[in-house]
Formats: structure tokens, sequence, C-alpha cells
């Protein structure tokens, strides 16, 4: 066997040129935070769903990262009243310099947390959101480095600390724009089943005969798309998209009356539609059934 590698083939090294710069950074970055998170173990990866908010029915990094951006808006503030008049307002510069490391120690919850969420993206929302979590870092080390200037003062009167307290607003400032550009506009993390209709009356939508025996089946009422398990003498029904990312339910996997998502492995009990498993955080919409004249009828539950 030779000790020297093959050389790459030109087809190779084209293909490697051509992808892109974030999606070489990204794919094994994000397959390192799976290995940190757990995303790869067996269910219910309690450690990912905390992180994600599965526990919470909401996403549990929006509501971490209200937490330091408010701490270094108001260390901005502070910063300010104490430039204006020094003297006077040093009470400003002490309370600049607590409310810079607050939003530092929390920070790194938010990246946790953020990073994730992040995991489980891809494409356009998963570049953009590379380039939201490295500003992200960029602005907690600044905001860590501001802190050392006005620690190693004494009193937290340091002008240099504050201006990189101000370089630290404008660089979050396009960090959350970039954050809001995931949401608002890519749908990242937003509930996919929230507009979904629901009718006024249950619809027929299988033949009773037709529907196997604990296998996912597709259906669709009010036009909607909707899963169906029949175990035993029992159905259940719930909304066949994903409300993580809009994956089909029903080309996942049953096991003990759950369903996992084909694409993020987020998990959903077949009886109530409740969501066991992360990265999701809402319950998927759960149906009511009945049979009448052979039919298997469904009606969205109220409240789903």
């Amino acid at each position: 066997m030779s000790d020297h590698p093959e050389p790459a083939s030109p087809d190779s090294t084209k293909a490697a040129a051509r992808t892109p710069l974030a999606d070489r950074i990204s794919e094994p970055l994000q397959r390192f935070i799976g290995v940190l998170i757990g995303s790869n173990h067996r269910p219910p990866r309690w450690f990912k769903s905390l992180l994600n908010g599965t526990w919470l029915g909401h996403p549990l990094h929006p509501v971490i990262t209200d937490i330091p951006i408010g701490a270094w808006t108001l260390a901005a503030l502070f910063d300010i009243i104490w430039l204006v008049s020094p003297t006077s307002n040093a009470w400003a510069a002490r309370g600049a310099e607590v409310l810079v490391i607050a939003g530092v120690v929390v920070s790194l919850g938010a990246i946790v947390t953020g990073s994730a969420d992040w995991s489980d993206t891809y494409g356009r929302e998963r570049t953009i959101g590379l380039l939201h979590g490295a500003l992200m870092i960029l602005v907690a080390i600044v905001y860590a480095v501001s802190f050392g200037l006005r620690y190693t003062v004494g009193s937290g009167e340091s002008v240099v600390g504050a201006v990189l307290g101000f370089v630290g607003v404008a660089v979050w400032g396009v960090a959350a724009f970039l954050g809001g550009e995931m949401v608002f506009t890519l749908g990242t993390n937003v509930n996919h089943t929230a507009w979904e209709a629901a009718g006024e009356d249950f619809e027929p939508v299988i033949a009773l005969n037709d529907l196997p025996e604990n296998r996912l089946t597709r259906v669709v009422a009010a036009g909607v798309p909707v899963v169906l398990v029949r175990l035993g003498d029992k159905i259940a029904a719930i909304s066949a998209t994903c409300p993580h990312a809009g994956g089909p339910l029903d080309e996942g996997s049953l096991e003990d009356g759950v369903v996992t998502c084909p694409w993020h492995s987020s998990r959903f009990r077949m009886r109530d539609g409740r969501v066991l498993t992360g990265p999701a955080t809402t319950n998927a919409p759960r149906y009511n059934v009945r049979i009448r004249d052979g039919q298997v009828e469904v009606l969205r539950a109220q409240g789903h």
C-alpha cells in the first residue's frame, strides 16, 4: 500500500471549488454541534430538546436574547449619561459596567441555544444564521473586552470601554436584522401549521377498509394534509405537516404510537399530537375521528 494519498480527481476538486464557503464551514460545524447536543442520540434526546425549548412550547433562544440586548442597550444609555457629565454621573459608569457583564454572561446561553436551533437549518437560512451567529459571538467578545477595560480602572469609568460598547450596539443591530430575516422572511422556527384551515364539519377522507393497520397514511381534509394511523379499533389523526420546518410526517417512522419527522427527527404522539422531542416546540394539530357508513371522517379539534 502506498504511503502517499491518491490525488484528488479533477471533478472532485472542481466540485469543492464550486461549493460556497459558507456551506464548507456550516456542514462540519453543524455535525460538531450535533455531537455536542446529542442530535444523533436515541430519543428522547433531553438535552437537545431542552436547548430547543420543546419543554417551553416556544423556542428558547429568542427568550434569552432579549436579556443581553436589553442590558447592552441600557449600558449604552448609561454611558451617554456618564460621558455628558463624568463628574456628577459616576454612578452611570458603574451601572453600565454591571449591565455589560450581565449581558455577556446571559449571551452565552443565547449562543448555545441559537447554535442548537441553527444546527437544524439548511440552504439560505443556514447561511444567514451562520453570519448572524458569528456577529453575535463577536459582539460578546467586544463587550467582554469593554468590561475588562471598565473593571481595570476600578470605577467603570473607561472611555475606550464605552466606545467599544457603542461599537457593540452597531454590530448587534446588524445581527438582529439578520435574525429577523431568518424568522420573518424565511420562517425559521415559525409554526408551519399555524395557518392551516379547519373544516366546519366532519369530512370523509378514506374508506375504513382501505386504511392499513399500524401504518402512516396521508389524506386531505379541508385542503390540509392529515396523517392517520389505525391501531386496533382506534384511529388517530394529526396534521401531516411538522410544525418545526414543514416536514411530511406521513413519510416518517412510527413506533409505539409516536411518529418521527423524517427531516429533523422531531417526535409527536399520534393520539394527541403532543411534541415529545425537539427541535419542534409546538404540538401537531390533532383531529377528531369517527366512522360513518364505512368511511373514516375527520374534523380538526378545537384549540388545535
